[in-house]
């Protein structure tokens, strides 16, 4: 590749699978460059069709891709959602904490599922439940932020929030975006004073 900007927009439609594979391959490339570059990401993954079977095989392909770019960070993971009922995404982040050894932060919102947060914690993931009157509705996850060539998952995550039929997922190397999602996590991540040890009868 002569350094292109990968700038394209993935949407519903007959050739989603085929798009997604190649999107993958190019964030592999993208990844597996060995010194910083000018190459960036910037991808659109849509969710939401006009039937239940299309919008649900848009999820699935959607997540797929969301794990793919996941299991392959290679130094950190910093996850911030107000919820996580997904066991898929749980799993995906005990998978690359346990082959990949990244250091992996979950903040998230006071909720009354401790189910997954669970299962992160017991795999040395570490996990902070933000109690606040305000709910956190942030969906984001940054791999590699303090290491070269980082990404950012931005926006709707699945089982990460509310479901909703209309919504979208960024993925961006952008550095700009990366710098201030960088800092909010920060920001959110040191408004609990001590990690949080999740367990399933802890009601608030």
């Amino acid at each position: 590749m002569n350094k292109p900007a990968l700038n394209s927009v993935l949407y519903a439609g007959g050739a989603l699978i085929c798009g997604i594979i190649i999107k993958v391959l190019e964030i592999s490339i993208f990844r597996n460059k060995n010194k910083q570059s000018d190459v960036t990401v910037n991808e659109v993954l849509f969710y939401g069709a006009e039937d239940e079977e299309e919008t649900q095989q848009i999820r699935t392909n959607n997540m797929l891709c969301i794990h793919y770019v996941i299991l392959h960070a290679r130094s950190t993971v910093d996850v911030c959602v107000p919820s996580l009922a997904s066991d898929s995404l749980a799993k995906c982040l005990v998978s690359v904490q346990q082959k990949n050894k990244v250091y992996i932060r979950v903040a998230i919102h006071n909720s009354n599922d401790f189910h997954n947060l669970q299962l992160l914690a017991q795999n040395g993931i570490e996990v902070k439940v933000i109690k606040t009157g305000v709910r956190l509705a942030h969906e984001f996850v940054l791999l590699d932020a303090r290491a070269g060539e980082p990404l950012a998952l931005a926006g709707a995550l699945p089982g990460a929030g509310p479901a909703r039929a209309r919504a979208a997922t960024l993925l961006t190397s952008d550095s700009t975006l990366i710098t201030a999602l960088g800092l909010e996590f920060e920001r959110v991540w040191n408004s609990v004073p001590d990690i949080t040890c999740a367990r399933d009868d802890k009601r608030d």
